[in-house]
């Protein structure tokens, strides 16, 4: 994998873009506002960052009037956690409203593709029981759906195994899984924005789907920040682990659309029920 080996500024070849594709706030289990990122990203070089909270896709109208100002176009997304016990982690791109939780991988993808979104699997391949999908469960639903792109190069931990297996699954399923990606995964703004990234031709944000449409995206080694501190860390898990949990139980994170199928079969049940009675 290419490599942009600068500790603060990401140094591209002329004609491309570099886009953060995974990112998160303080609207889910993230350490930073939203417009704290935008200028985290503008600082290091970025021309798109994609904010994909957790279940939720907060307000970013703030966050884009800050990139118009520094250059930085924003992506609404969202990281959606699928049906238990599975707990699979989708990224949806490009979304105007929040895909909900809690449904089976299929029809978040659905959801997503419904509501004019690009499908990402995330950080695929880790050794977890939650959040990253299995490279049997990947072929299944390829086999069953399309997606748009998959994280080939992600920040979360992975064997050496796991590096070959996701190697090899993109080499044998390219045609089926879109577009390579690199994603960091930022919690922490200037402490942990840019360390993967996803190059593509042009600037802006509409150039990025294209590019992703097209699979003319490559991953980047970035940028080097210094990391967060323990005590940073330990109030990202608190928020991970405690808050956000409390905010999916009281309904304000997770409550989204479903596939659009769903929205049809409601209505007609309506339209069937509304005439007169006997």
């Amino acid at each position: 994998m290419p490599e942009a080996r600068d500790r603060d500024q990401l140094r591209l070849l002329a004609g491309l873009g570099a886009a953060e594709m995974h990112a998160h706030t303080t609207a889910s289990d993230g350490m930073v506002t939203a417009a704290e990122l935008v200028t985290a990203a503008a600082a290091i070089g970025l021309s798109v960052i994609c904010i994909t909270d957790h279940d939720t896709i907060p307000s970013i109208d703030q966050a884009r009037e800050t990139g118009a100002r520094l250059g930085v176009e924003v992506v609404a997304g969202e990281e959606v956690t699928t049906s238990l016990p599975l707990g699979i982690h989708v990224v949806g791109l490009f979304l105007e409203r929040p895909v909900r939780m809690g449904m089976s991988l299929e029809d978040t993808v659905d959801a997503i593709h419904d509501h004019g979104g690009l499908v990402i699997l995330a950080h695929p391949f880790m050794p977890t029981l939650f959040a990253s999908v299995s490279p049997r469960r990947a072929l299944r639903l390829i086999d069953r759906r399309s997606v748009d792109g998959i994280e080939l190069r992600h920040t979360q931990w992975l064997t050496p195994r796991g590096r070959d297996q996701l190697d090899r699954f993109y080499a044998g399923n390219r045609e089926r899984v879109g577009a390579a990606l690199g994603a960091g995964d930022s919690h922490f703004g200037t402490r942990d924005l840019g360390r993967l990234v996803t190059t593509f031709p042009g600037r802006t944000a509409a150039d990025l789907r294209h590019a992703i449409e097209e699979r003319s995206t490559a991953p980047l080694r970035g940028v080097q920040p210094a990391p967060p501190t323990l005590g940073m860390r330990l109030a990202q898990q608190r928020r991970a682990l405690l808050w956000l949990p409390g905010e999916r139980r009281a309904g304000r994170v997770g409550r989204g659309v479903g596939p659009r199928r769903d929205g049809e079969a409601r209505a007609a049940s309506a339209a069937g029920g509304a005439g007169p009675r006997g």
